[in-house]
């Protein structure tokens, strides 16, 4: 495999590699055949640099356009390539504020909306529509149906939610498949989508921003959200949370992004145009000489596009706000505008009736043309797709057109001023009043430099432990400085469950606890800002078995083979077990013993030690008690207080076994004199034998503690035995239940 470095490869379009799962319990992805196992989402292999993953050169998106059809307070995806509507969402639940104006697509392919009708209890709202790819229509039950209210996998991509976890995907089929939002008892109201029948609305969020409008996705995929109000604040990318106290300049609020340095640019209300750096907390309020509509960036050189609503002109800004032009675009209004790879600047020329052109003008200000919009009326908003089309929509028409930049006349500079090449239907009452990044293009060519690889492994069985995720083992794997990858994983029973699932973050070759039989990891390669891509070598999934498990056994009393409360009989493995015995009176030729209260007991953590990997506090114990004994002879007889004795053995920190032993006997008296004892070993000659009391007996992989041992020439008896030991799995010479 060979090193990339600063070059990256060219754009292609994300991968639809199967997402069926992957069968083993360790399954190492390093050829370009294993990585394909997966999905590529803006990442490759190309020659020369094969058998590794590296960032494209732009990040190419999602191949959806998401159009706030705001007059009916819903959303609609298309397919930017067939021009087919995927679906149709609701914005809010019902009682709440709809009338969507502005989408922004995060990292992950989900819609964010925002509703400018809700300023309910001071707060505005956004909701959140995930994106899912492949799967087949069923009716509910599972069977099979093109026109099925479910999808099944398996998928080629989902971030959809299985929230009655049926394993079915209930979501819409398309234009006018409005699934209901009932919000009964107003359990939605102040926020979450539990009374959504559509799986794929998977937020709803109550934010600081009265009649929001601004939704712009940062480097870090969460939100900025913003309202009449001028109040702006940051919520969960994850769960749609708030991250930020409210944020109030006194401007802004309409139209926004975040640049490429992490900026906030909002557009218009109160002092018009805010410009605030989270990372310090500072910002400014700029006046109507630096445009007052709607925004649009270079991917270029992270320039600012602002439009003037009546100025017929758009003003072209640096990164800190200074003006560097003010150019006309071939209309006396204007609304959105959008900037492409190939220094083009596209200007919707408002919603006015009667109005149907979308303005084209270079980067350096040359003014190309106007792009003629046969059937369509009031372009409202523009964005660059993932094929680099610019898509229009169209308020008074009901109708998103999309425009090829290569096509039409020549016109200023010798360019083609651009042509439609697609006219989609939204249906009566649609009213696109729609303009913001809703095709996801100033994230995925600006924003956010990164790309995914994320596959999916079968382990077989139910209750699977998944243990470690190890990566870069070979010596093409690098994350240059500026660079990261990043690793989460997710585990579930089953395929369809890991979609309700969260992802949580996972460390080189480092054990973690998910339990299910389906594993799913997602790694993420982010560049510098330079453009140097991290390299994905290889990564292994393996899951957490331990290479041993724990044996214990516990006795009360044992006279010549003759065992009394015994816990755990098998001794291997180790469970859980209690005996008690209240009295008993055993001879055994001269000898007679008599013990009362006699208890026996085994432990285990965690009880099912083969579903969990090994933790810290892992371990098994025994004991074993007796309340009092006495034991006669012709010459001798023995009279004992309480025994007890205790073996353990546990994991430690760096998940190495400890053995720890000690037992304890009240009182001793022998032909009645006393005798101290405690918990220290003893041994005492008597005219019968030998009586060796609190006796530990260690090996690397054992330990035995007897509180009482008595040995005679004709029989031998043990008071409280416990002991505990490390059995090695089949296969496993050496192995130990702290060790995988």
């Amino acid at each position: 495999m060979a090193a990339v470095g600063a070059l990256l490869l060219p754009v292609g379009l994300p991968a639809t590699a199967s997402a069926a799962p992957v069968a083993g319990e360790d399954v190492l992805y390093t050829l370009d055949a294993d990585f394909d196992q997966g999905v590529l989402q803006d990442v490759n292999h190309d020659a020369p640099n094969g058998d590794q993953l590296q960032l494209d050169r732009r990040t190419t998106f999602f191949p959806y356009v998401n159009v706030a059809a705001s007059a009916r307070g819903t959303m609609v995806r298309i397919d930017v390539d067939t021009g087919e509507i995927l679906g149709e969402w609701l914005s809010a639940p019902d009682g709440q504020g709809r009338n969507p104006s502005r989408t922004t697509v995060d990292k992950l392919g989900n819609t964010w909306l925002s509703n400018r009708n809700e300023a309910g209890g001071g707060q505005g709202s956004v909701t959140r529509v995930g994106v899912i790819r492949g799967g087949t229509r069923v009716n509910g039950d599972g069977t099979p149906n093109p026109t099925g209210d479910h999808l099944v996998g398996p998928f080629s991509y989902n971030t959809c939610e299985d929230r009655d976890q049926d394993g079915l995907f209930a979501t819409s089929r398309g234009l006018g498949d409005i699934r209901p939002w009932t919000n009964a008892g107003g359990v939605d109201t102040d926020g979450g989508v539990e009374t959504a029948a559509d799986e794929c609305l998977i937020t709803y969020s109550r934010v600081a921003g009265t009649n929001t409008r601004t939704v712009a996705v940062d480097a870090d995929n969460n939100l900025w959200t913003g309202g009449s109000n001028t109040r702006h604040q940051l919520i969960s990318g994850a769960d749609g949370s708030p991250l930020t106290a409210p944020v109030d300049l006194g401007c802004g609020g309409y139209g926004g992004l975040v640049d490429q340095a992490g900026t906030l640019w909002s557009a218009r209300y109160g002092a018009n145009l805010l410009r605030y750096e989270p990372g310090t907390g500072t910002g400014a309020c700029l006046d109507t000489s630096h445009g007052d509509y709607g925004l649009g960036m270079d991917p270029n050189t992270g320039e600012i596009w602002h439009t003037g609503v009546a100025t017929g002109r758009t003003v072209k800004m640096d990164a800190a706000g200074n003006v560097l032009g003010s150019f006309p675009h071939g209309h006396p209004r204007a609304q959105g505008v959008a900037v492409d790879v190939d220094g083009n600047v596209w200007v919707a020329h408002a919603l006015d009736n009667g109005t149907n052109t979308v303005g084209h003008l270079r980067t350096d200000g040359t003014f190309v043309g106007n792009v003629v919009l046969p059937g369509g009326n009031g372009p409202t908003g523009v964005a660059v797709d993932s094929n680099g089309k610019v898509w229009v929509t169209n308020i008074n028409s009901n109708n998103a057109q999309r425009i090829d930049p290569d096509a039409g006349p020549v016109g200023g500079g010798g360019f083609p001023v651009g042509a439609v090449d697609l006219t989609v239907d939204l249906g009566a009452g649609a009213g696109p009043y729609n303009y913001s990044d809703m095709t996801g293009s100033v994230l995925g060519e600006i924003t956010a430099p990164i790309g995914t690889w994320s596959v999916v492994q079968d382990g077989g069985v139910a209750g699977q432990t998944w243990g470690t995720v190890t990566w870069n083992t070979e010596a093409q794997g690098s994350v240059p400085p500026g660079t990261s990858i990043t690793v989460e994983a997710r585990a579930s029973d089953t395929e369809a469950g890991l979609a309700g699932e969260a992802f949580a973050p996972v460390s080189n070759g480092v054990e973690f606890a998910l339990v299910g039989r389906y594993v799913e990891v997602r790694a993420t390669l982010t560049a510098s800002p330079s453009g140097v891509s991290p390299v994905l070598s290889d990564l292994r999934i393996t899951t957490s078995e331990r290479t041993g498990v724990f044996s214990c056994q516990a006795t009360a009393l044992n006279l010549a083979g003759v065992v009394v409360a015994r816990a755990n009989p098998p001794d291997v493995p180790c469970v859980d077990d209690a005996v008690t015995v209240a009295d008993v009176n055993l001879p055994a030729g001269i000898l007679n013993v008599r013990a009362t209260a006699l208890t026996a007991r085994t432990d285990q953590t965690p009880d099912d030690l083969l579903a969990l990997p090994p933790a810290p506090g892992d371990g098994a114990v025994s004991t074993a008690r007796v309340e009092t004994t006495r034991i006669t002879t012709l010459l001798v007889t023995i009279e004992v207080g309480v025994i007890r004795a205790t073996a353990s053995v546990t994991c430690d920190a760096g998940l190495n076994p400890v053995f720890a032993g000690s037992s304890q006997i009240a009182s001793l008296r022998i032909n009645g004199v006393d005798i101290a004892v405690g918990s220290a070993p003893l041994t005492i000659p008597l005219v019968i034998g030998s009586l060796r009391l609190n006796g530990t007996t260690t090996t690397s992989s054992s330990l035995v503690q007897q509180a009482f041992a008595l040995d005679t020439a004709l029989t031998d008896v043990v008071l409280g035995e416990a002991r505990v030991n490390l059995e090695a799995l089949p296969g496993e010479p050496g192995g130990s239940p702290c060790r995988v």
